[in-house]
């Protein structure tokens, strides 16, 4: 689970270790070291014993490493563990201040940047709403000074960080650091965005770019779920649907990402118009602009509302305001919104029966707003799936929350190293 510091004390030493040395080209004793740096990491604080059984190392191995590692200060004894019979074990774990990681979030609603340490611990952060005024200038240049202001802060130098990761909306160019063309964006300009390349230019790091989905199904696993699954979906739901996908412990990735087609499988084959140009789509019903436009349509029709009384203009009519019609039990809004979770679970039934995930989690604006669209949204999945015998699915809105996908892009980063 990602932890939050509230008091921070950070003390940076000229010459402590970094694991940067990990991604060159190593010797076989090297990739020994990484392998047992990688374990510590992802199982700490953790015991000799353990390593040796995960390792598959002779005892002597394991000792010698453990101790060049400590050498190193990339590890620390993290104290005395619970006792099977004899002496309680010493514990190590990683040293969390060696290296620090950016993760950013780019959707379409606002920035979100946060600076972390090697256990995902969240040391700082900032947030920029996006409107139809936000290009990508104003927006990059917004990272690169909120990265400026949060290492001045925290008396950290840019040497200190192993890179930036930044999970975005696509379409985009993974291996080029590029956003193509992101649809349904607010503000003017943003296509063949370069961000990866202005970023590396400003502050000589590597910069990894991804979908936001997909971060934030890393983001989640990688903050507990790996103890429990190793198949889990990422579905954001807001002003577009966005879908990330890990089987065995792994970002599932071809020729075109599910981030951005999931919201156009066909949930009504005689439905309504989509963006796209099809009929039926999955977008057409269960984002927010699909619930706003149903709720406009009944409302200039004369049906009654509290939100007629709540706002003048039906035109200006936003997710709080259905939100909050929705949480006093209004009868138009209540409906709109049922109809629209009733189409996302008919969704997550049918990727349901394709991949078969052990645990599907459910995040964006309104999952988060409105907790009647999660609940109508999974009972309909569930429903229809239960056809398949002996399958079963946990459904979750995760644990991090608006923070998934930044934190997933800066686990990308450690990744990046250690993988």
């Amino acid at each position: 689970m990602v932890r939050i510091r509230t008091a921070l004390s950070i003390t940076v030493h000229k010459g402590d270790a970094m694991i940067t040395h990990f991604h060159e080209a190593m010797s076989q004793k090297t990739k020994s070291v990484k392998y047992l740096y990688r374990l510590i990491h992802k199982h700490g604080p953790v015991s000799k014993s353990a390593l040796i059984e995960l390792a598959g190392m002779k005892p002597s191995t394991c000792a010698r490493l453990i101790e060049e590692l400590l050498a190193q200060g990339l590890i620390m004894e993290s104290g005395l563990g619970e006792s099977s019979g004899g002496r309680k074990p010493l514990m190590y774990a990683i040293r969390p201040d060696v290296s620090y990681v950016i993760g950013v979030d780019v959707s379409r609603l606002h920035i979100k940047l946060l600076l972390m340490d090697l256990s995902l611990a969240v040391v700082g952060e900032a947030k920029l709403p996006l409107d139809q005024d936000s290009t990508p200038d104003a927006a990059i240049a917004f990272i690169e000074e909120q990265i400026e202001r949060l290492l001045a802060r925290h008396q950290l130098d840019a040497s200190r960080v192993l890179g930036i990761g930044v999970g975005a909306v696509g379409p985009l160019d993974r291996e080029q650091g590029v956003m193509t063309g992101p649809l349904q964006f607010p503000g003017p300009n943003w296509r063949d965005v370069p961000i990866a390349a202005r970023l590396r230019e400003r502050f000589s790091m590597p910069v990894l770019l991804d979908n936001g989905a997909n971060t934030a199904v890393l983001g989640e696993y990688w903050s507990g779920l790996w103890k429990e699954v190793d198949s889990v979906v990422y579905n954001l739901t807001g002003i577009g649907i966005r879908c990330g996908v890990l089987a065995n412990g792994q970002v599932v990735r071809g020729p075109v990402d599910m981030e951005g087609t999931y919201g156009h499988m066909v949930v009504d084959i005689h439905g309504r118009k989509c963006s796209c140009g099809q009929f039926g789509c999955l977008e057409a019903y269960s984002t927010l602009p699909a619930i706003r436009d149903e709720v406009i349509r009944h409302l200039k029709r004369g049906k009654p509302s509290l939100i007629a009384a709540r706002v003048a203009d039906d035109e200006e009519i936003e997710l709080a305001d259905i939100a909050w019609a929705v949480a006093n039990r209004d009868a138009l809004c209540c409906e709109v919104v049922k109809d629209a979770a009733y189409h996302y679970g008919i969704g997550l039934s049918n990727m349901m029966y394709l991949i078969h995930p052990e645990v599907i989690i459910l995040g964006g604006a309104l999952v988060t707003e409105m907790n009647l669209f999660y609940e109508v949204a999974t009972q309909t999945a569930l429903q229809r799936a239960s056809i398949v015998p002996g399958y079963q699915v946990r459904f979750s809105r995760g644990t991090l929350g608006e923070r998934a996908v930044a934190v997933g892009a800066g686990c990308m980063v450690i990744n990046h190293y250690l993988e």
